[in-house]
C-alpha cells in the first residue's frame, strides 16, 4: 500500500508525531473505556450458562441443583430434625433438635449446604429436643413460614423464646388443624395434616404435649412419608380408627424416638411402612425400646436409626416439567 504524504519535511514530521500521540492515547485509554461495555457483554452472556436463578434463554431447560424430593433425617442426638429439599427449589425443616449452638449437628449440616433461607419451618410440639435448634435457625436464617401448635409447655421458657422471636421477625405463622391440606408451593407435592392441637391451652404433662404433635403425610410422585413428631399411645389408636388407610405411607418417621408407647400394632397396620426412620441419640429413656423395634420389624419395615447409621436420606426423583426456580 502506498502512503501519501506532503512533500514538505516539516509537515511530514508533525504528522508522524501526531500519529504517535494518537496511538498512545488509544492504547492508554481503550481498556478503561471498554470496561463497561465488556462487563455488559458478560452479563448479557450469563443466561446462556446454566446458573441457578439466572434468566434462561428462549427454549432452554431451567437448571435446578436438586430436582425431586430429598429428605434428610438428621443425626442430631436425642431429638428430631428433618430437612427437606422440595421439588421446584424450595425447602423445609421439621423441628430443630436439642442444641441451639452454631456448632450443633443441625448448624453444621445447614452450613455445609450453604443454606441461608428456609421456606417452611415446622415445630411439631413444644419439647426442647425439638425446639432448641430452632432458636439458632431463627437467629441466623431467613424463614418465610412457621407451622406451630397452640399448646404451651407450662413452666418452660424455651418454647416461649422461639415463638417470641417468630413474632418479632414478623414471620407468617400457621396453626394447622386435623384434615387441613398445606400448600408448600412445590410442584407435585400434596400434604395432609392428621393431628395437631389448634386450640390454645397450657400443659406440663409430657404425654399431652407429645400427642399434640403436628402429624402430616407428604406425597410426591406416588411415594409418601408420614411425619409423626412424638405422637404415641391413645392418639395413634384414635388416628388409626379415624383415618384408616389414609395413613398408609412408604416411609414412617417413627414417633417419640421409638418409645415403648409408640408404633403400636394398630397404627402400623394402618401405615404399612416399607421403611422406618428412628431419630435417636444417647439417652436415659431406653429409646428405641425393644418393644417398638419388634413391632416395626414384624410389620415388615426396614428400620434405620440415626444413632447407629448417622444421617439418613430418602429421595424421590423429579420430573423435568415440574422444575421451577425458587422465589427470591
Amino acid at each position: 500500500m502506498q502512503l501519501v504524504t506532503s512533500t514538505s519535511p516539516a509537515p511530514v514530521k508533525r504528522t508522524l508525531i501526531a500519529a504517535a500521540f494518537l496511538l498512545l492515547a488509544v492504547f492508554h485509554f481503550a481498556p478503561q473505556a471498554a470496561a463497561a461495555p465488556a462487563l455488559s457483554q458478560l452479563i448479557e452472556a450469563a443466561p446462556a450458562v446454566e446458573i441457578p436463578y439466572a434468566p434462561p434463554p428462549d427454549n432452554a431447560t431451567v437448571y435446578t441443583p436438586a430436582p425431586g424430593l430429598n429428605v434428610y433425617f438428621l443425626s442430631v442426638g436425642q431429638g428430631d430434625a428433618v430437612y427437606i429439599e422440595l421439588p421446584g427449589g424450595r425447602n423445609a425443616l421439621i423441628d430443630g433438635g436439642p442444641s441451639r449452638t452454631s456448632s450443633s449437628p443441625l448448624a453444621k449440616f445447614l452450613a455445609e449446604k450453604n443454606i441461608t433461607a428456609i421456606d417452611h419451618v415446622v415445630l411439631t410440639h413444644p419439647h426442647s429436643d425439638h425446639y432448641n435448634g430452632l432458636q439458632y435457625v431463627f437467629s441466623t436464617m431467613t424463614v418465610r413460614n412457621f407451622y406451630d401448635t397452640r399448646v404451651d409447655n407450662k413452666g418452660a421458657t424455651g418454647d416461649d423464646a422461639v415463638r417470641a422471636k417468630v413474632a418479632d421477625l414478623g414471620i407468617n405463622t400457621v396453626y394447622p388443624s386435623p384434615g387441613d391440606n398445606l400448600d408448600w408451593s412445590a410442584p407435585g407435592v400434596e400434604i395432609k395434616v392428621f393431628n395437631a392441637c389448634d386450640k390454645a391451652f397450657a400443659s406440663s404433662n409430657s404425654e399431652t404435649l407429645n400427642n399434640c404433635s403436628i402429624m402430616f403425610k407428604l406425597t410426591y410422585r406416588g411415594s409418601s412419608i408420614l411425619f409423626t413428631g412424638d405422637t404415641e399411645g391413645e392418639t395413634e389408636a384414635m388416628l388409626a380408627g379415624k383415618y384408616g388407610e389414609e395413613l398408609k405411607a412408604d416411609v414412617l418417621k417413627v414417633g417419640h424416638h421409638g418409645s415403648k408407647y409408640s408404633s403400636s400394632d394398630l397404627f402400623l397396620g394402618a401405615v404399612k411402612p416399607a421403611k422406618a426412620y428412628i431419630e435417636v441419640g444417647k439417652n436415659n429413656y431406653g429409646h428405641p425400646t425393644q418393644e417398638a423395634l419388634g413391632r416395626l420389624l414384624n410389620s415388615g419395615a426396614k428400620v434405620f436409626r440415626t444413632d447407629l447409621d448417622g444421617t439418613q436420606e430418602f429421595c424421590v426423583a423429579g420430573a423435568m416439567e415440574e422444575v421451577e426456580l425458587p422465589a427470591q
